[in-house]
């Protein structure tokens, strides 16, 4: 299983001209810079149902929860991390009609170790004995998130203790159900982190990987903070059985909505016009190296870096017009939100160099100050971006 256990699954620089936002200034420099306000609503979603808020619940039923009506912001949104912008969508917002769902995997019994080794029809068919069926991926994800739609099931902040997290799939799925109180959503479902990846009764869905795959959620693996998220996903072929998968069962009307994402590659590198991404910087002259002065900012090199599919950051290279001249590297993104500076490093007179090193997710940055030359690493994680030690011939 890689670090998120995904299922397999950028744009050039007019892309980042629709209001786009400044998420990451790296190793920047002599020049920082202001940023326009924008919004960004992110990919499409599929045709959903109304919701109704205001009808009644159901009459209840045994170990099992109703989740009302409500939105759902599927996915994670752009310029939120951890998150995997080919497999997730971009924090759609999706009407989602009450369902019930059992409040653990099945047998759904407290201390019972989850049922696993069946395939999605085996799983819906005992589902189908219980007058119940299997969830979509969306329903998992909405009971998951709960009403104020958090990253984790217990809320925004990873917590690898709430559920006991952090460890493989082969550990997790030998736990018994329910034996942390704390490993629950805000509906009162329970073991959605940290135990058995759990059938769902949907497609895939991302051009990724194949059509015919199915959707799993749930689930365990070493990187606790990506995989045990509620938008994490996984996909395998219908007929897989496993000792990690196992799955829970829903109830009442089935939601029609389905994850939709298309996945947009692109070069890795590429140079783009300067004059658009200027916009995305924003106005010039910026707030200076030295904060007690404003050094205009001349941009000399623009790039778009696209780490992995449907997510690509713009690239500035700009040098001041002070004296001693500095110079510097800026990365952003069309994401919403504030600036935020990862890092700061002056460097010397000579304009920077920004090069492929042959994994799309790691660049080169090459640079001269007063001591000679001198690189560092960029690398992309997740949606976030890294600045490597220095290192010198």
């Amino acid at each position: 299983m890689t670090a998120h256990a995904p299922g397999g699954n950028g744009g050039a620089a007019g892309a980042f001209v629709r209001g786009a936002v400044v998420i990451a200034l790296v190793l920047a420099s002599a020049c920082d810079t202001k940023k326009p306000a924008a919004t960004d609503n992110g990919d499409a979603a599929a045709p959903s149902p109304v919701a109704t808020a205001s009808s009644a619940p159901p009459p209840p039923r045994a170990g099992m929860v109703w989740v009302p009506s409500g939105d759902l912001k599927a996915g994670t949104a752009k310029g939120k991390t951890p998150r995997l912008a080919d497999e997730e969508m971009a924090g759609v917002t999706v009407p989602m009609n009450g369902f019930f769902i059992d409040v653990l995997p099945f047998p759904n019994e407290q201390g019972a170790i989850p049922t696993t080794n069946i395939n999605r029809e085996e799983a819906a068919r005992l589902c189908g004995t219980k007058s119940k069926r299997l969830c979509t991926e969306l329903e998992w994800e909405r009971a998951c998130k709960g009403p104020d739609n958090t990253t984790y099931a217990y809320g925004e902040t990873y917590r690898a203790a709430a559920c006991g997290t952090g460890v493989t799939a082969e550990v997790s799925a030998k736990r018994p159900s329910g034996e942390r109180s704390t490993c629950k959503s805000v509906f009162g479902v329970m073991d959605m982190h940290g135990g058995v990846w759990e059938w769902t009764q949907s497609d895939w869905g991302r051009s990724s990987a194949n059509a015919t795959d199915g959707a799993l959620r749930g689930g365990s693996a070493v990187a606790g903070e990506i995989v045990d998220r509620c938008a994490n996903g996984l996909a395998r072929s219908p007929s897989t059985k496993a000792s990690t998968i196992g799955f829970r069962c829903c109830a009442g009307d089935k939601n029609p909505a389905v994850v939709s994402l298309a996945v947009e590659g692109g070069a890795s590198l590429e140079a783009v016009r300067i004059a658009p991404l200027k916009e995305l910087f924003g106005d010039l002259p910026p707030r200076a190296f030295d904060p007690e002065k404003l050094v205009e900012c001349n941009y000399v090199n623009a790039l778009t870096w696209r780490p992995t599919p449907n997510e690509a950051l713009s690239i500035l290279v700009g040098c001041t017009n002070s004296t001693p001249r500095k110079c510097g590297v800026f990365i952003g993104s069309e994401a919403t939100g504030k600036a935020q500076r990862l890092a700061a490093q002056a460097f010397g007179p000579i304009v920077p160099e920004v090069l492929p090193t042959g994994d799309r997710k790691v660049l080169k940055l090459r640079a001269v100050d007063w001591r000679g030359s001198f690189s560092r690493e960029i690398s992309y994680s997740y949606g976030r971006v890294d600045v490597g030690a220095e290192t010198r011939p």
